[in-house]
């Protein structure tokens, strides 16, 4: 029988490729933007058809597969960069008080019902399931912080409670994949785990975090805004923000090769370029290249399904979903009932459920790490439920609100 034979100048091969997903991305944007199903669930579910295609027909050659696994690289260090460029960390510190109650107990709730649900009753490994609890410690900030735009209630008290709120959890599970990714090879036995190397590798990783982040304060306090103005003088239009992603990719890399992850030092290197206020005039620049290269992440995640097992994973995604639903309602809505009372709770709780960004780029990490593959599928029924649940619901409490 034959077989269709792949080109043979893949980089070109790959660069048509990339050029046609790159046309695709932007039409599905400028179809879904504004819909109930987000763009990213859509690009996810097209690298799973490409993933299913290649196993028709040989699309996918070694070149292409480099190819498109670079640009995720790239869409996952512009992603998380961009959380922690938007995070206003003087804000968070000033609002800590009000907002830690309500976040521990919102991390603690969501973080203990996904290990049980997917330890218990989704039958997944331990170290899958500390990965999918630490995933649903999450929140997807950008699909509910266009609601409340619209509703003209983001620069509210309960508002400002619920970014605050998000953006800790964020904070912290990041610093948590961090921790997890490093205990990984310890945790995939599941057995005879000796306290003394949990101990060692517990205290590397976080003697290399402090490290990471004790030069990435030093390098914000005295050293960016000198090299920003720097660039200044000798721009033509974007060079500041041009600096500021290249310095953000080589922290990530450097984050990378200590043994944390490429996620948790975009992040950092976002937070070091937070309090410039340059950041924020170059931000079309950046959104520009944000758009072009995110997406390739998302798909990149569609190409680990399997379609021909998302049956079998239907049950167990099904299972998490409710205890994700549950663990944020819960952990958010109980600690904030005395502050804001019932709908106020219960408003913040629902705002609360949507997990997509960085809840997948911490099951990608799960995946690399040898977790349960049937788990990761099991977290796009999640990231597709509460994505949804909370796009239809939120803005109807809020037009219902006595």
């Amino acid at each position: 029988m034959n077989t269709l034979s792949l080109p043979e100048i893949p980089s070109a091969y790959s660069l048509f490729l990339v050029g046609i997903l790159m046309i695709f991305t932007l039409l599905v944007r400028g179809v879904f933007i504004r819909r109930f199903i987000p763009v990213l669930i859509i690009y996810i579910g097209v690298g799973a058809f490409i993933g299913w295609l290649n196993g028709v027909i040989p699309l996918l050659d070694p070149g292409s597969r480099h190819s498109l696994s670079l640009l995720a690289e790239a869409g996952l260090v512009l992603l998380v960069f961009k959380v922690g460029l938007e995070s206003d960390l003087s804000g968070l510190l000033k609002q800590l008080p009000n907002a830690s109650w309500i976040w521990l107990w919102n991390v603690l709730f969501s973080g203990a019902l996904g290990f049980a649900a997917a330890y218990y009753l989704a039958d997944f490994s331990l170290l899958t399931s500390i990965f999918v609890g630490v995933a649903l410690t999450a929140t997807s900030l950008g699909v509910t912080v266009t609601i409340w735009q619209d509703a003209k209630q983001l620069t509210t008290d309960r508002g400002n409670l619920f970014v605050d709120v998000a953006e800790l959890d964020d904070i912290s599970s990041i610093v948590l994949m961090a921790i997890l990714v490093a205990l990984a090879p310890l945790l995939a036995n599941g057995q005879g785990i000796a306290a003394l190397d949990v101990g060692v590798t517990l205290a590397k990783v976080l003697a290399t975090l402090t490290a990471f982040i004790t030069a990435c304060w030093v390098f914000s306090v005295y050293i960016e805004k000198r090299l920003t103005q720097f660039v200044e003088r000798y721009e033509t239009r974007h060079e500041p923000m041009v600096l500021m992603l290249s310095i953000g990719f080589i922290i990530a890399a450097l984050a990378e090769l200590s043994g944390l992850s490429l996620a948790v030092g975009a992040f950092l290197a976002g937070l070091a370029f937070s309090r410039d206020t340059a950041a924020a005039k170059e931000r079309v620049v950046f959104n520009g290249l944000y758009v072009v290269f995110t997406p390739f992440f998302f798909i990149g995640l569609g190409l680990h399904i399997n379609l021909s097992a998302f049956s079998t994973a239907l049950w167990p995604g099904l299972v998490l979903l409710v205890a994700a639903i549950a663990g944020k309602i819960l952990g958010t809505a109980l600690p904030a009932y005395r502050r804001l009372g019932f709908y106020g709770a219960l408003l913040i709780g629902v705002s609360m459920i949507p997990r997509a960004e960085i809840a997948m780029v911490i099951m990608q990490k799960a995946l690399e790490a040898g977790a349960d593959p049937g788990a990761f599928t099991a977290m796009m029924v999640v990231t597709v439920g509460t994505v949804l649940l909370t796009s239809l619901s939120l803005p109807w409490l809020m037009r219902h609100e006595k």
